[in-house]
């Protein structure tokens, strides 16, 4: 059987370890090392509690590209796919398909923000945080329920968990108040490969569900994220194949004043033509099309006068409402022409260059209820973007088996601004490993109508085991964003838009005993740079750090 670059090669070597991460990153699109870590969902996570299944595939921190797809292919060197076949092989053992984690924590916290008060103004610009320092004790049941089998030529992958943290003092608010101040999370994962003498056909969906302090909205939010990709490849010829590659991507914001409910959105299709010119060398195209999408369904309630016919004053006579819904498309086709080396069988390089047509769609439509009267205006506009440059350009270096820099930048799709992403993974020794990313991204606003917010960020991690049963655990991050306008030029922000945090950082140490096998203390220290308080349209940060100690029981 001829084998793709990358993928049946290396899966056709392995009948066990489905979940096993490199060797299926290559099989999928937009995953492995096309991502990094980010500050963004480090922040939004960080108090979540249990396994979060849908980052298994995705080496834990590691996630997808926007819904575009990934910026390059499958860059995993030759060395670095026969040291994982070989790594996987030798920890084989029959199991049972089905697995049950469950865990429990009994801890407790203090936060410089475990208490908040807040002073109303006119408006929510107005509105004045204050906070304290506070302690709570807490609870955190979780579970994860895990499927892994293959059969025949099927591969199949499922998994679910939920974690909620319950704080027994009702006063903590460490993060937010209401909904927000116990984090619930749920999250799964849909994976198969199928794997015939001709084709090899894989697909992956993710979901996960939770609340938490939200960097791209400046407030504390419940969000919903869905992932969908799928490719199939079809040999041809002992030279040629043909790929055809699509993915979708969905996130619901909610539960706070500026995202009420707010979604953003995309989707992308590709097919490319293969031609291996030698097992070193790999030409292809890309043609493809996709959107990408923003949509707020937010509604404010204002107070209605009337004249009091007996004084000539004006009194309050009831409510009203304003609804406003503006969403945004942003459309392309594409095509580009691509090559992949393979230089030795420690680096490998991939680039492409082509074009594509850009179409933007903006519509707004308002509702005004005034009791027994209602009012709707809508607004629409559509521009034609015209043709643009598209181009990608990355590599996978491994020098050694404890070395691997994996960097990919490019322009496709709708993107406004090159989209870069660098990765270095370092484990001097047995003990010890770093990580370190590097990413320029950008995506609709979830709170600005016609924005796209551009982040860029760093976050780095070391772990390094002191003791046989004691592990340090050291991580820390920045990140900018910044809005600015789909058709080009940087966007002020104004209004509910203007609270996100231009700059922020996180820093977090943690030291964990194994006790035994089932049971850990853990001990955390969580820095960030604060969540915005906005004061008469003034907004400025309070730096948020808590301590926790908890012993962990899992089976």
């Amino acid at each position: 059987m001829h084998s793709f670059p990358g993928v049946c090669s290396a899966r056709s070597r392995f009948p066990e370890l489905f979940l096993a991460i490199g060797i299926l990153a290559a099989a999928l699109p937009g995953v492995g090392a096309q991502g990094v870590p980010t500050v963004q969902q480090s922040q939004f996570r960080s108090q979540w509690a249990g396994e979060q299944v849908d980052q298994i595939p995705l080496g834990g921190t590691i996630t997808p590209m926007n819904s575009l797809g990934a910026i390059v292919g499958a860059l995993q060197t030759p060395d670095e796919v026969q040291r994982e076949v070989d790594s996987s092989l030798s920890g084989v053992k029959q199991k049972s398909p089905f697995a049950f984690k469950p865990s429990l924590g009994l801890g407790w916290m203090v936060s410089n923000q475990g208490t908040q008060s807040t002073r109303n103004g006119q408006n929510v610009q107005a509105t004045q945080a204050t906070f304290g320092t506070a302690s709570s004790p807490f609870v955190a049941p979780s579970g994860a329920f895990l499927y892994d089998r293959e059969h025949g030529p099927w591969a199949l992958s499922a998994g679910y968990s939920a974690g909620y943290r319950y704080y027994t003092n009702p006063n903590f608010t460490a993060n937010g108040t209401g909904s927000q101040r116990n984090p619930l999370s749920q999250t799964a994962l849909l994976r198969s490969i199928l794997e015939m003498s001709r084709y090899i056909w894989s697909t992956m969906l993710t979901a996960s569900v939770g609340n938490g302090f939200d960097l791209s909205s400046g407030s504390n939010n419940q969000q919903f994220n869905f992932n969908g990709n799928t490719e199939m490849k079809y040999l041809l010829s002992s030279s040629s194949a043909v790929a055809a590659k699509a993915g979708y991507n969905y996130q619901n914001s909610s539960g706070s004043t500026v995202t009420q409910n707010n979604s953003i959105s995309g989707y992308y299709a590709n097919l490319s033509p293969i031609y291996e010119v030698s097992d070193k060398t790999h030409l292809s195209g890309i043609i493809g099309a996709g959107a990408s999408y923003q949509s707020f369904n937010n509604t404010q309630t204002v107070p209605l006068t009337a004249v009091d016919p007996a004084t000539g004053e004006e009194v309050q006579a009831g409510t009203g409402s304003i609804s406003s819904t503006p969403s945004s498309t942003l459309q392309f086709v594409q095509s580009l022409g691509k090559i992949k080396y393979d230089v030795t069988g420690k680096f490998v390089v991939e680039a492409s260059l082509g074009a594509r047509q850009l179409w933007l769609n903006n519509s707004t439509n308002v509702s005004i209820s005034t009791g027994s009267q209602s009012q709707t205006a809508n607004n629409a506009n559509n521009q034609n973007l015209g043709l643009r440059p598209a181009w990608t350009l990355g590599f996978n270096y491994t020098p050694t088996a404890k070395t691997s820099l994996v960097f990919s930048m490019g322009e496709q799709g709708s993107d406004i601004v090159p989209s870069l992403n660098l990765l270095l993974n370092w484990n001097p020794r047995e003990k010890t490993s770093v990580s370190l990313g590097l990413s320029q991204m950008q995506n609709y606003s979830n709170i600005a109508a016609g924005q796209y917010l551009i982040s860029r960020g760093i976050l780095g991690t070391v772990d390094q085991r002191l003791f046989s049963n004691v592990t340090l655990m050291l991580s820390g991050g920045y990140t900018s964003q910044f809005y600015q306008n789909i058709t080009g030029g940087s966007t002020p922000t104004q209004g509910a838009a203007a609270q996100i945090p231009g700059s922020y950082y996180v820093a977090n140490a943690s030291l964990v005993w194994k006790i035994r096998d089932w049971v850990n203390l853990a001990n955390t220290i969580y820095y960030n740079s604060g969540t915005t308080i906005q004061a008469g349209g003034n907004n400025s940060a309070l730096s948020q750090t808590w301590y926790s100690i908890s012993l962990n029981f899992a089976l």
